[in-house]
């Protein structure tokens, strides 16, 4: 019988999305790509990413070190958020709820400025490495995934400018506004690909014909490993309940994960690796919380990941040259 492994190892990195709790994700990808030594994207064959993890993903792709995007979370994340930290009372959640009752909570300004200065006007053709990036073409209540042009399969969005994507995958609803491309608005990927595993794997076999038993992959999420409300669930929860505190983004983002992991896990079995944080419930973290404290937690949980032994046999293979 012919050995199904033969054949060189087709490397994917998969990057959940999470809104500012994507600086945990940074954090681990600048400590990884620090051990690699060189620009993480070349160590991979594939890289998908969602929401933040799309911003990240295109950030990897066309090699900006990880280090600056980290910086970058530090330096703008109240800008592009604010610096109020969780709301701590009915009232305050409901004053919360109302900041996106008749239009997006932030404006997207510092952001796209912040995708500008470091992807200026170039597109997705221009991408050194392979990336595709979900989002929701909300004109035509359609999926989409936006592709640098690597595979035959794979074009059509080669002139798009990758800032305009990165803004695209990362515009959740009420949150942030939706962005124009070409003649349609799009919003957040992660209303129907959080954690993009399985939009990468289909990639990988359909359109660049590879076959599953070359495939390994990494993942990392958002620090919502096994996440659970703050306060006590009741049948009678309403809007504000789901809502002002992200309890609602939260839960689809953790549940998605948890089903994608599943299913990844059964497929690959030794060959998926998946790095979280265990949710933090005595911290004060949230999808748009971007507080010195959020970061200060951040960056413990991902360095605490980095540390953990089996972690670190499992990513090792992904840190060494391509085979």
């Amino acid at each position: 019988m012919a050995d199904v492994e033969k054949g060189p190892e087709f490397r994917i990195l998969s990057l959940a999305g999470g809104g500012y709790l994507g600086f945990y994700t940074a954090c681990v990808l600048a400590e990884l790509e620090e051990q690699a030594g060189e620009p993480l994207g070349r160590r991979f064959d594939l890289i998908a990413g969602t929401s933040v993890g799309g911003i990240l993903a295109i950030a990897l792709a066309f090699e900006i070190p990880m280090a600056k995007i980290r910086e970058i979370f530090l330096e703008q994340g109240t800008r592009i958020f604010s610096s109020r930290g969780l709301p701590n009372n009915a009232v305050a959640k409901l004053r919360d709820l109302t900041r996106s009752v008749l239009g997006p909570k932030y404006n997207g300004v510092a952001l796209n400025k912040a995708l500008a200065k470091h992807l200026g006007r170039k597109t997705l053709g221009e991408a050194l490495h392979s990336v595709v990036v979900p989002a929701v073409n909300i004109t035509l209540s359609q999926t989409k995934v936006f592709k640098s042009p690597h595979a035959s399969g794979s074009r059509g969005d080669q002139g798009v400018r990758a800032a305009s994507v990165a803004m695209a995958t990362s515009a959740a609803p009420a949150y942030f506004p939706a962005v124009r491309v070409g003649p349609h608005l799009y919003a957040d990927g992660g209303l129907f690909a959080v954690a993009p595993d399985q939009v990468a794997m289909h990639e990988a076999e359909h359109f660049m014909r590879v076959d599953a038993s070359r495939i390994r992959m990494l993942s990392i999420g958002t620090a919502t490993m096994d996440y659970r409300p703050s306060s006590a669930v009741s049948e009678t929860d309403g809007a504000v309940d789901w809502l002002a505190d992200g309890r609602l983004l939260l839960t689809l983002i953790s549940v998605q994960q948890q089903h994608v992991q599943a299913m990844m896990e059964d497929r690959l079995r030794d060959r998926y690796t998946r790095l979280d944080a265990q949710w933090p419930y005595d911290a004060e973290l949230g999808i748009d919380v971007a507080t010195s404290e959020a970061a200060e937690v951040l960056s413990q949980l991902a360095h605490k990941t980095l540390e953990d032994a089996r972690a670190v046999r499992s990513v090792r293979r992904f840190l060494s040259p391509g085979s």
